[in-house]
């Protein structure tokens, strides 16, 4: 299971604008920008699961409590 939530966070934290159709060169301000914040988003939460999959057994308990 850890190896697949690694596949996971290292998936979404190479997301681009291409990952959600995003095209340069039909789409406009409105949709550029809301690609630019799933990518962002993905990117952070990639980032949450590798912090988390590098916590030991304590840091976990304690952000559990």
């Amino acid at each position: 299971m850890e190896d697949r939530l690694k596949i996971l966070a290292q998936w979404l934290q190479k997301a681009t604008t291409d990952d959600f159709y995003y095209d340069a060169s039909r789409d406009g301000r409105l949709e550029s920008a809301i690609a630019e914040s799933q990518v962002e988003t993905c990117n952070k939460i990639g980032g949450y699961i590798e912090e988390i999959l590098a916590m030991d057994s304590e840091q976990i308990d304690n952000e559990l409590k």
